[in-house]
């Protein structure tokens, strides 16, 4: 089967915290990009707080809920790597670890996205 993908609205790399690593198990991939986020969590709290960001970290550390100053919703999926703005779920992005979270976070501060 010939899938076509689609591209992400913005591009953030690779992962230098959560690297690909071939021939890896799916299920393990994410697992540990979860357990990654959730070690890192604290850096990403912090830095929601000094920006006057809310979060909420639900489902064991699966879903992660931040809103902006402007209320702009903010959703990640750290596991599969998926990143929603707004209500823009066609137009994911993906983002593998908290430093690439934290780049987005910035541009929905500055309202560019």
């Amino acid at each position: 089967m010939n899938r076509k993908r689609k591209r992400d609205k913005y591009y953030v790399g690779k992962s230098k915290t959560v690297p690909f690593r071939k021939n890896e198990n799916w299920r393990e991939r994410h697992d540990r990009r979860k357990e990654a986020a959730l070690t890192q969590r604290e850096t990403v709290e912090g830095w929601c707080r000094r920006n006057k960001f809310t979060i909420q970290i639900t489902n064991n550390g699966h879903h992660w809920q931040m809103r902006n100053p402007n209320n702009k919703s903010i959703q990640w999926w750290p596991s599969s790597g998926k990143l929603v703005i707004g209500s823009f779920w066609n137009k994911g992005v993906h983002v593998h670890d908290i430093y690439q979270l934290i780049d987005i976070l910035v541009r929905c501060k500055e309202d560019t996205v």
